[in-house]
């Protein structure tokens, strides 16, 4: 099983001006960034089906998430 995080549109775009806490630098985990702002998360987990999975984090991505859903005929 993999996880899902969708960051709320409403508190998303505050983020970077959060500051790192103690948290999120000793695991490297974003959405410690939010619970350390007193917002809640929640996870959930999905079924890969035999899908993969990537991260959506940065441009750099992109090209990687879109070669991987043309393989799925995603395109």
């Amino acid at each position: 099983m993999d996880t899902l995080a969708i960051e709320d549109p409403q508190t998303g775009p505050a983020y970077p001006s959060w500051p790192q806490g103690p948290l999120e630098r000793l695991e490297g985990l974003e959405q410690l960034r939010f619970m350390e702002q007193g917002h809640k998360v929640l996870c959930v987990e999905v079924a890969a089906n035999g899908r993969q999975f990537w991260e959506l984090n940065n441009p750099e991505d992109i090209p990687r998430i879109e070669s991987m859903m043309a393989q799925m005929g995603m395109d």
